[in-house]
Protein backbone atom coordinates (compact mmCIF):
# COMPACT_ATOMS: atom_id res chain seq x y z
CA UNK A 1 0.00 0.00 0.00
CA UNK A 2 2.75 2.75 1.26
CA UNK A 3 4.29 1.72 -2.21
CA UNK A 4 1.49 2.32 -4.40
CA UNK A 5 0.22 5.59 -2.55
CA UNK A 6 4.12 6.62 -3.18
CA UNK A 7 4.11 5.95 -6.97
CA UNK A 8 0.44 7.73 -6.89
CA UNK A 9 2.26 11.00 -5.18
CA UNK A 10 -0.66 10.37 -2.72
CA UNK A 11 1.15 9.55 0.11
CA UNK A 12 1.05 12.51 2.46
CA UNK A 13 3.50 13.19 5.60
CA UNK A 14 6.31 10.57 4.31
CA UNK A 15 3.91 7.68 5.85
CA UNK A 16 4.46 8.71 9.11
CA UNK A 17 0.64 8.36 10.15
CA UNK A 18 -0.60 5.67 7.70
CA UNK A 19 -1.31 3.25 10.44
CA UNK A 20 -4.24 3.90 12.63
CA UNK A 21 -5.62 0.99 14.84
CA UNK A 22 -8.85 0.45 14.74
CA UNK A 23 -10.66 1.43 17.80
CA UNK A 24 -13.85 -1.20 17.57
CA UNK A 25 -11.70 -3.55 17.26
CA UNK A 26 -9.24 -3.09 20.20
CA UNK A 27 -12.84 -2.54 22.34
CA UNK A 28 -14.05 -5.58 21.24
CA UNK A 29 -10.63 -7.60 21.90
CA UNK A 30 -10.18 -6.22 25.54
CA UNK A 31 -13.88 -6.95 26.65
CA UNK A 32 -13.71 -10.36 24.55
CA UNK A 33 -10.70 -11.58 26.69
CA UNK A 34 -12.01 -10.15 30.12
CA UNK A 35 -15.45 -11.57 29.32
CA UNK A 36 -13.78 -15.63 29.16
CA UNK A 37 -12.60 -15.17 32.77
CA UNK A 38 -15.79 -14.37 34.05
CA UNK A 39 -17.64 -16.89 32.10
CA UNK A 40 -19.44 -19.12 34.44
CA UNK A 41 -21.08 -16.26 35.42
CA UNK A 42 -22.44 -15.03 32.47
CA UNK A 43 -23.11 -18.46 31.59
CA UNK A 44 -25.77 -18.56 34.04
CA UNK A 45 -27.62 -15.86 33.25
CA UNK A 46 -27.06 -17.15 29.66
CA UNK A 47 -28.98 -20.45 30.53
CA UNK A 48 -31.50 -18.42 32.33
CA UNK A 49 -32.09 -16.44 29.19
CA UNK A 50 -32.16 -19.47 26.89
CA UNK A 51 -35.28 -21.10 29.07
CA UNK A 52 -36.98 -18.04 28.69
CA UNK A 53 -36.58 -17.50 25.06
CA UNK A 54 -36.90 -21.38 24.12
CA UNK A 55 -40.31 -21.28 23.67
CA UNK A 56 -43.20 -19.36 24.17
CA UNK A 57 -44.99 -21.23 26.81
CA UNK A 58 -41.80 -21.04 28.95
CA UNK A 59 -41.90 -17.28 28.01
CA UNK A 60 -45.67 -16.52 29.20
CA UNK A 61 -44.83 -18.14 32.83
CA UNK A 62 -41.88 -15.65 32.78
CA UNK A 63 -43.86 -12.84 32.19
CA UNK A 64 -46.57 -14.36 35.09
CA UNK A 65 -43.81 -14.40 37.27
CA UNK A 66 -42.71 -11.05 36.53
CA UNK A 67 -46.10 -9.93 36.83
CA UNK A 68 -46.26 -11.25 40.46
CA UNK A 69 -42.83 -9.26 40.95
CA UNK A 70 -44.55 -6.14 39.19
CA UNK A 71 -42.10 -5.80 36.61
CA UNK A 72 -43.87 -5.21 32.87
CA UNK A 73 -45.75 -7.68 31.63
CA UNK A 74 -44.03 -7.87 28.26
CA UNK A 75 -40.57 -8.52 30.14
CA UNK A 76 -38.53 -10.37 27.79
CA UNK A 77 -34.77 -11.04 28.37
CA UNK A 78 -32.44 -11.35 25.18
CA UNK A 79 -29.41 -14.07 23.81
CA UNK A 80 -26.57 -12.48 23.40
CA UNK A 81 -24.55 -13.64 20.32
CA UNK A 82 -21.26 -15.36 20.45
CA UNK A 83 -19.29 -13.00 18.17
CA UNK A 84 -20.60 -9.45 19.28
CA UNK A 85 -19.35 -8.50 23.36
CA UNK A 86 -22.36 -5.92 22.90
CA UNK A 87 -24.81 -8.25 22.98
CA UNK A 88 -23.44 -10.21 25.78
CA UNK A 89 -23.34 -6.47 27.54
CA UNK A 90 -27.40 -6.06 26.49
CA UNK A 91 -28.10 -9.50 27.72
CA UNK A 92 -26.80 -8.62 31.18
CA UNK A 93 -28.64 -5.37 31.90
CA UNK A 94 -31.39 -6.67 30.94
CA UNK A 95 -31.21 -9.56 33.35
CA UNK A 96 -29.98 -7.65 36.47
CA UNK A 97 -33.85 -6.00 35.98
CA UNK A 98 -35.56 -9.09 36.25
CA UNK A 99 -33.35 -10.54 39.20
CA UNK A 100 -36.31 -10.96 41.54
CA UNK A 101 -38.07 -13.06 38.48
CA UNK A 102 -35.36 -15.66 38.13
CA UNK A 103 -35.47 -15.78 41.79
CA UNK A 104 -38.61 -16.90 42.34
CA UNK A 105 -38.24 -18.99 39.27
CA UNK A 106 -36.03 -21.09 40.87
CA UNK A 107 -37.85 -21.56 43.65
CA UNK A 108 -41.24 -21.99 42.37
CA UNK A 109 -40.94 -23.44 38.94
CA UNK A 110 -40.35 -27.05 38.85
CA UNK A 111 -39.53 -26.71 35.07
CA UNK A 112 -37.02 -24.14 35.61
CA UNK A 113 -35.48 -25.85 38.35
CA UNK A 114 -35.23 -29.77 36.24
CA UNK A 115 -33.95 -27.37 33.07
CA UNK A 116 -30.09 -26.56 35.36
CA UNK A 117 -30.49 -30.35 36.32
CA UNK A 118 -30.54 -31.59 32.74
CA UNK A 119 -26.49 -31.68 30.72
CA UNK A 120 -25.96 -29.74 27.46
CA UNK A 121 -25.21 -30.54 23.69
CA UNK A 122 -21.90 -31.18 24.96
CA UNK A 123 -22.88 -33.56 27.60
CA UNK A 124 -21.61 -30.83 30.68
CA UNK A 125 -24.11 -30.25 33.35
CA UNK A 126 -25.31 -26.56 32.90
CA UNK A 127 -24.13 -23.61 35.06
CA UNK A 128 -26.86 -23.60 38.46
CA UNK A 129 -28.85 -19.84 38.67
CA UNK A 130 -26.96 -17.24 40.23
CA UNK A 131 -26.85 -16.53 44.05
CA UNK A 132 -27.21 -12.89 45.40
CA UNK A 133 -23.51 -12.64 45.62
CA UNK A 134 -23.34 -13.55 42.14
CA UNK A 135 -25.95 -11.03 40.99
CA UNK A 136 -24.00 -8.35 42.84
CA UNK A 137 -20.88 -9.04 40.80
CA UNK A 138 -22.95 -9.34 37.51
CA UNK A 139 -24.16 -5.82 38.58
CA UNK A 140 -21.22 -4.28 39.21
CA UNK A 141 -19.08 -5.45 35.99
CA UNK A 142 -22.36 -4.41 33.60
CA UNK A 143 -21.88 -1.18 34.96
CA UNK A 144 -18.18 -0.99 33.98
CA UNK A 145 -18.73 -2.80 30.85
CA UNK A 146 -21.59 -0.22 29.65
CA UNK A 147 -18.34 3.01 29.52
CA UNK A 148 -17.19 0.28 27.07
CA UNK A 149 -19.99 -0.47 25.19
CA UNK A 150 -21.07 3.59 25.20
CA UNK A 151 -17.85 4.42 23.65
CA UNK A 152 -17.94 1.72 20.89
CA UNK A 153 -21.54 2.70 20.06
CA UNK A 154 -20.28 6.27 19.79
CA UNK A 155 -17.12 5.28 17.46
CA UNK A 156 -18.81 3.18 15.47
CA UNK A 157 -21.21 6.22 14.21
CA UNK A 158 -21.21 6.49 10.30
CA UNK A 159 -23.16 9.36 10.11
CA UNK A 160 -21.07 11.77 11.48
CA UNK A 161 -17.25 12.52 12.37
CA UNK A 162 -15.61 10.31 15.16
CA UNK A 163 -12.10 10.83 14.83
CA UNK A 164 -11.82 14.37 17.04
CA UNK A 165 -13.58 12.11 20.01
CA UNK A 166 -11.24 8.96 19.75
CA UNK A 167 -8.93 10.23 22.12
CA UNK A 168 -11.51 11.56 24.28
CA UNK A 169 -12.96 7.90 24.80
CA UNK A 170 -9.40 6.38 25.49
CA UNK A 171 -8.36 8.76 28.20
CA UNK A 172 -11.87 7.72 29.99
CA UNK A 173 -11.54 4.44 29.40
CA UNK A 174 -8.51 4.53 30.90
CA UNK A 175 -9.54 6.64 33.86
CA UNK A 176 -12.52 3.91 34.29
CA UNK A 177 -10.10 1.21 34.33
CA UNK A 178 -7.82 3.03 36.76
CA UNK A 179 -10.62 3.65 39.28
CA UNK A 180 -11.90 -0.04 38.69
CA UNK A 181 -8.33 -1.17 39.49
CA UNK A 182 -8.57 0.12 43.05
CA UNK A 183 -11.94 -0.86 43.58
CA UNK A 184 -13.12 -2.71 46.61
CA UNK A 185 -15.04 -5.19 44.39
CA UNK A 186 -12.39 -8.16 43.95
CA UNK A 187 -14.44 -9.56 40.63
CA UNK A 188 -14.11 -5.58 39.58
CA UNK A 189 -10.87 -4.86 41.15
CA UNK A 190 -9.80 -8.41 38.72
CA UNK A 191 -11.62 -7.90 35.56
CA UNK A 192 -10.36 -4.33 35.33
CA UNK A 193 -6.61 -5.29 35.70
CA UNK A 194 -6.91 -7.45 32.98
CA UNK A 195 -8.05 -5.14 30.86
CA UNK A 196 -5.64 -2.85 32.28
CA UNK A 197 -3.10 -5.05 30.75
CA UNK A 198 -4.76 -5.52 27.29
CA UNK A 199 -5.40 -1.62 27.18
CA UNK A 200 -1.64 -0.88 27.57
CA UNK A 201 -0.48 -3.03 25.28
CA UNK A 202 -2.55 -1.01 22.59
CA UNK A 203 -3.37 2.40 24.40
CA UNK A 204 -1.02 2.49 27.08
CA UNK A 205 2.14 4.91 26.10
CA UNK A 206 0.97 8.55 24.60
CA UNK A 207 4.68 8.75 22.93
CA UNK A 208 3.98 5.53 21.10
CA UNK A 209 0.23 6.19 19.95
CA UNK A 210 -0.45 7.57 16.48
CA UNK A 211 -0.28 11.69 16.94
CA UNK A 212 -3.08 12.04 14.60
CA UNK A 213 -5.83 10.98 17.01
CA UNK A 214 -4.52 14.01 19.25
CA UNK A 215 -4.19 16.12 16.45
CA UNK A 216 -8.09 15.40 15.76
CA UNK A 217 -8.86 16.31 18.63
CA UNK A 218 -6.65 19.72 18.77
CA UNK A 219 -8.36 20.47 15.55
CA UNK A 220 -11.59 20.67 17.94
CA UNK A 221 -12.27 24.21 18.74
CA UNK A 222 -13.71 23.26 22.15
CA UNK A 223 -11.12 21.64 23.18
CA UNK A 224 -7.57 22.20 21.45
CA UNK A 225 -4.45 21.50 22.94
CA UNK A 226 -5.72 21.86 26.70
CA UNK A 227 -7.40 18.73 26.98
CA UNK A 228 -4.26 17.04 25.90
CA UNK A 229 -2.89 18.53 28.57
CA UNK A 230 -5.86 17.90 30.93
CA UNK A 231 -6.30 14.22 30.04
CA UNK A 232 -2.42 13.38 30.72
CA UNK A 233 -2.28 14.96 33.96
CA UNK A 234 -5.38 12.63 34.89
CA UNK A 235 -3.59 9.72 34.18
CA UNK A 236 -0.85 10.45 36.14
CA UNK A 237 1.45 10.96 32.95
CA UNK A 238 4.78 13.00 33.77
CA UNK A 239 4.87 16.59 33.33
CA UNK A 240 7.94 15.92 31.08
CA UNK A 241 5.71 13.57 29.11
CA UNK A 242 3.10 15.63 28.82
CA UNK A 243 5.66 18.87 27.86
CA UNK A 244 6.74 16.55 25.44
CA UNK A 245 4.04 15.10 23.48
CA UNK A 246 2.53 18.63 23.53
CA UNK A 247 5.98 19.95 21.62
CA UNK A 248 5.09 17.10 19.38
CA UNK A 249 1.24 18.29 18.64
CA UNK A 250 2.79 21.69 17.74
CA UNK A 251 5.24 20.64 15.11
CA UNK A 252 2.85 17.94 13.68
CA UNK A 253 0.07 20.49 13.32
CA UNK A 254 2.89 23.11 11.59
CA UNK A 255 4.08 20.29 9.24
CA UNK A 256 0.57 19.88 8.44
CA UNK A 257 -0.04 23.34 7.64
CA UNK A 258 2.35 23.39 5.85
CA UNK A 259 1.92 20.64 3.66
CA UNK A 260 -1.51 21.49 3.16
CA UNK A 261 -0.70 25.10 2.40
CA UNK A 262 2.20 23.83 -0.76
CA UNK A 263 4.94 25.42 0.82
CA UNK A 264 7.63 24.90 3.79
CA UNK A 265 6.89 28.49 5.16
CA UNK A 266 10.50 29.96 5.46
CA UNK A 267 9.39 33.29 3.44
CA UNK A 268 6.18 33.18 6.02
CA UNK A 269 6.20 36.49 6.89
CA UNK A 270 5.18 37.47 11.02
CA UNK A 271 2.30 39.58 12.41
CA UNK A 272 2.97 40.29 15.73
CA UNK A 273 -0.50 40.88 17.85
CA UNK A 274 -0.21 42.86 21.30
CA UNK A 275 -3.05 43.11 23.93
CA UNK A 276 -2.59 46.30 25.73
CA UNK A 277 -3.60 45.68 29.39
CA UNK A 278 -3.77 48.94 30.44
CA UNK A 279 -0.23 48.67 32.47
CA UNK A 280 2.56 50.93 32.80
CA UNK A 281 6.08 48.84 34.87
CA UNK A 282 5.03 51.49 37.48
CA UNK A 283 1.65 50.22 38.34
CA UNK A 284 2.83 46.88 38.92
CA UNK A 285 4.31 47.65 42.34
CA UNK A 286 1.00 48.86 43.64
CA UNK A 287 0.09 45.41 43.49
CA UNK A 288 0.51 42.36 46.09
CA UNK A 289 2.99 39.47 45.08
CA UNK A 290 0.15 36.61 43.76
CA UNK A 291 -1.54 39.27 41.81
CA UNK A 292 1.90 40.67 40.29
CA UNK A 293 2.41 36.97 39.12
CA UNK A 294 -1.09 37.00 37.68
CA UNK A 295 -0.45 39.94 35.81
CA UNK A 296 2.73 38.70 34.63
CA UNK A 297 1.05 35.56 33.27
CA UNK A 298 -1.68 37.23 31.65
CA UNK A 299 1.05 39.79 29.58
CA UNK A 300 2.39 36.88 28.59
CA UNK A 301 -0.39 34.95 27.24
CA UNK A 302 -2.04 37.55 25.47
CA UNK A 303 0.91 39.28 24.20
CA UNK A 304 2.36 36.80 21.42
CA UNK A 305 3.46 36.63 17.84
CA UNK A 306 0.62 35.41 15.10
CA UNK A 307 2.77 33.73 12.35
CA UNK A 308 0.04 31.80 10.80
CA UNK A 309 -3.23 30.26 10.57
CA UNK A 310 -2.84 27.91 12.85
CA UNK A 311 -1.07 30.30 15.48
CA UNK A 312 -4.44 32.20 14.97
CA UNK A 313 -6.73 29.44 15.48
CA UNK A 314 -5.20 27.87 18.57
CA UNK A 315 -5.19 31.95 20.60
CA UNK A 316 -8.50 32.37 19.46
CA UNK A 317 -11.47 31.77 21.73
CA UNK A 318 -12.70 28.24 22.38
CA UNK A 319 -15.68 27.10 21.61
CA UNK A 320 -18.22 26.45 24.40
CA UNK A 321 -18.07 22.76 26.02
CA UNK A 322 -21.65 23.33 26.80
CA UNK A 323 -22.51 23.88 23.10
CA UNK A 324 -25.44 21.84 22.51
CA UNK A 325 -25.66 20.58 18.84
CA UNK A 326 -22.38 21.32 17.83
CA UNK A 327 -20.87 19.57 14.52
CA UNK A 328 -17.17 20.20 14.02
CA UNK A 329 -17.57 19.37 9.72
CA UNK A 330 -19.88 22.58 9.85
CA UNK A 331 -17.75 24.88 12.39
CA UNK A 332 -14.60 23.81 10.06
CA UNK A 333 -17.05 24.48 6.91
CA UNK A 334 -17.69 28.51 8.01
CA UNK A 335 -14.00 28.82 9.43
CA UNK A 336 -12.11 27.57 7.13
Amino acid sequence: MKRRLKSYKTLMFEEEFIHLRYACHILNLIVRDVLKKLEDGIAAIWNCAKYVKSSSSRLDKFREFAVLEQCRANAKVPLDVITRWNNTYLMLEAALKYEAVFGRMAEEDSNFKAYFDETDRNGKSRVRPLSSEDWRNAEAFCLFLKKFYEATVKLSAWKKITANILFCEMVTLQTEIDKAVIAEDPVLNRVATSMKIKFNKYWGSFKAVNKIIMIANVLDPRYKLQWAKVAMEKVNASYETIHSIQGDLKKILLKMYYEYKGNEGSNQSELCVEEDLGLEGDDLENLDEVNKQITRERMAEQSQCIRNELDQYLSDMYVSLLAKNFEIHKWWKANA
